[in-house]
């Protein structure tokens, strides 16, 4: 198992919920890893790769093995291929394992250029997953049918769990420790010597920069988006694929208090 890796070129994405019915990645990355290869970049897979909560199998089987296939060709292009994994495909680790071998971990610390960049999928920071394990798999298995009425219904929780965290900041007094889990959760990161947190999880893509110095960002997801992250030399940016091209999101980074 690999967690320490030096890439100068690497891309992150995060979110593709393969074998999902509502999940576009499948047509949507074949272009996206033909560019991985041809410009000569690794990937990271940066969780929920795989849909297990709410996939059957066939469908599983169907939405993933082009898309496998493919990840395969960036390797034989040059370029590592490294999956973290994340809460709707660990119980696919083993299978996992066979595939990627040393390439799957928990997280994976890169260095690049003169920068220390963290890359982990973020759900063990969700306060509803740490506390209550069994109903978030319960609730997660039941919203299956809710995305026959809405497909970007994972949007709509990331943005009610954002409305939470803005009523507990309001609540908190002046001086208390400002921002959501996710933040606090990559200023620990930060704390340890890395200058660039990059979690997946929320599907919603985000740079800020932090209140005690350093980076969080969030590679947003390949469900119904398009989003990831690129790195090169150490410099971490925020992108979209659309139509065969990488455009730079039109998303200036959120400034905290302090940062």
């Amino acid at each position: 198992m690999l967690i320490e890796v030096h890439e100068e070129r690497l891309l992150v994405i995060s979110d593709l919920h393969l074998g999902n019915p509502f999940s576009l990645a499948t047509t949507r990355l074949r272009s996206f890893l033909d560019y991985a290869r041809s410009e000569g970049f690794s990937l990271c897979i940066n969780g929920d790769g795989l849909e297990i909560l709410q996939a059957s199998f066939t469908a599983l089987a169907s939405h993933s093995l082009d898309i496998l296939v493919q990840m395969q060709r960036v390797s034989e292009g040059g370029g590592n291929v490294y999956y973290v994994v994340g809460n709707h495909d660990i119980t696919l680790e083993h299978l996992l394992n066979t595939w990627l071998r040393e390439h799957l971990s928990p997280f994976l610390n890169v260095r690049s250029g003169d920068q220390r960049i963290r890359v982990e999928h973020g759900h063990l920071y969700d306060p509803f997953f740490v506390h209550y394990p069994r109903l978030y798999q319960a609730v997660t298995m039941a919203a299956g049918p809710l995305l026959h009425l809405y497909p970007d219904v994972y949007y709509l929780w990331s943005r009610y769990q954002g409305w939470k965290q803005k009523v507990r900041e309001q609540r908190q007094s002046d001086d208390a420790e400002q921002g959501s889990t996710f933040y606090q959760a990559a200023e620990m990161l930060l704390a340890r010597g890395f200058d660039t947190v990059i979690f997946g999880h929320t599907h919603d893509p985000e740079v800020a920069s932090l209140e005690r110095g350093g980076t969080y960002v969030n590679s947003g997801n390949w469900m119904r988006s398009t989003t990831f992250v690129e790195i090169v030399g150490g410099e971490v940016t925020l992108k979209r694929w659309d139509k065969d091209r990488a455009l730079l999101v039109e998303r200036a980074p959120r400034l905290l208090p302090g940062g």
